[in-house]
């Protein structure tokens, strides 16, 4: 790194250190912390107000339908519906994988539930 690369650097830290030249160090370092949380916080609660919207009108959907339903939407925001629906899907599939993949979460998540509530009969029975 040269010296000119660093002098940049140190200008834009200046700024913040002038901003909290009142506070210490430790003062600084959490609120710095809480704005961050906050602005990660306030990213993923839109994501998820828009893609709980999408996911259950895929749900009343049929496969065609939600196969083209999905088409509009750009791979990344597949990959956010899917993490949403607890899918683990990964960045090197294709979209048309990646819809598959949702659409077929959705069409199983019925016969899911029915297991889970078996799974839990059959506890609550043998505590019985």
């Amino acid at each position: 790194m040269n010296v000119n690369t660093l002098t940049h650097m140190l200008e834009k830290a200046l700024i913040i250190l002038k901003h909290y030249e009142h506070c210490t160090v430790d003062e600084m370092l959490q609120d710095l912390s809480e704005k961050l949380q906050n602005q990660t916080i306030k990213k993923q609660s839109t994501n998820e107000t828009n893609y709980a919207n999408v996911i259950t009108q895929m749900k009343n959907m049929t496969k065609e339908e939600a196969t083209a339903f999905l088409m509009t939407f750009k791979k990344e925001q597949l990959l956010h519906i899917g993490a949403q629906m607890n899918i683990k899907l990964q960045k090197r599939e294709t979209k048309q994988l990646l819809i598959e993949s949702i659409i077929t979460h959705c069409s199983f998540s019925e016969l899911y539930s029915q297991m889970a509530k078996r799974k839990l009969q059959k506890q609550m029975s043998e505590q019985i």
